[in-house]
């Protein structure tokens, strides 16, 4: 058998030296793709995401304190200077007394009664008819004269009236009953409230 000759023992060596420089060859190009793309070879993290929180809902409270209206504040109450009961004739009443005085001679006072056509009787004198529901207040009163008053005002028992004479305070006339015979131009009952309130000044 003949001996081996050098190449034949020397061909292990050489494959191994093959095999690693392929290796390393492949180490190099790996790197240097790596370089190339700015990247590194093992594969890179995803990127955080950053979540935004939405804004707060607002207050209701501080909503209803920042969008409510001031309230205007109530009218102060006018005190009543005079309340009683009258018979209310021709001569009138003098709602500047205390209590309220009645004429003795002309020029009489007004508020006065007077008839109206053949059976009913009227309130003469600047007035105005009371026709809404609730009590009868000294501004509401004024507020009516100052829109529709009226010369003279026929009346039943039951209605009220606003009255005032020049700058006499104002005052209400609620009829309880009417007497269209009696004196000379009829009678009327009336229950009579003065206010501390001037249709004028």
């Amino acid at each position: 058998m003949p001996a081996p000759t050098e190449a034949h023992r020397r061909s292990p060596v050489m494959v191994w030296g093959v095999v690693a420089a392929v290796v390393s060859a492949a180490a190099g190009v790996a790197s240097a793709v790596a370089a190339f793309t700015g990247g590194s070879p093992h594969p890179s993290a995803a990127p955080a995401t950053s979540v935004v929180a939405p804004a707060p809902a607002p207050d209701p409270a501080t909503v209803a304190t920042a969008t409510a209206k001031p309230v205007p504040t109530p009218a102060a109450e006018v005190s009543v200077r005079w309340t009683g009961k009258v018979v209310l004739g021709m001569e009138g009443i003098d709602l500047a007394q205390v209590p309220p005085t009645k004429g003795d001679s002309l020029p009489f006072f007004q508020p006065a009664a007077q008839r109206s056509g053949s059976s009913g009787m009227a309130v003469r004198g600047p007035s105005a008819l009371w026709t809404e529901a609730g009590e009868p207040t000294a501004q509401g009163c004024r507020d009516l004269l100052l829109t529709q008053q009226h010369k003279e005002v026929d009346v039943v028992a039951g209605d009220r009236v606003c009255v005032a004479d020049g700058s006499s305070p104002i005052g209400l006339l609620k009829v309880t009953k009417t007497h269209y015979s009696q004196g000379s131009y009829g009678e009327l009952d009336v229950e009579v409230t003065i206010w501390n309130l001037r249709l004028k000044g």
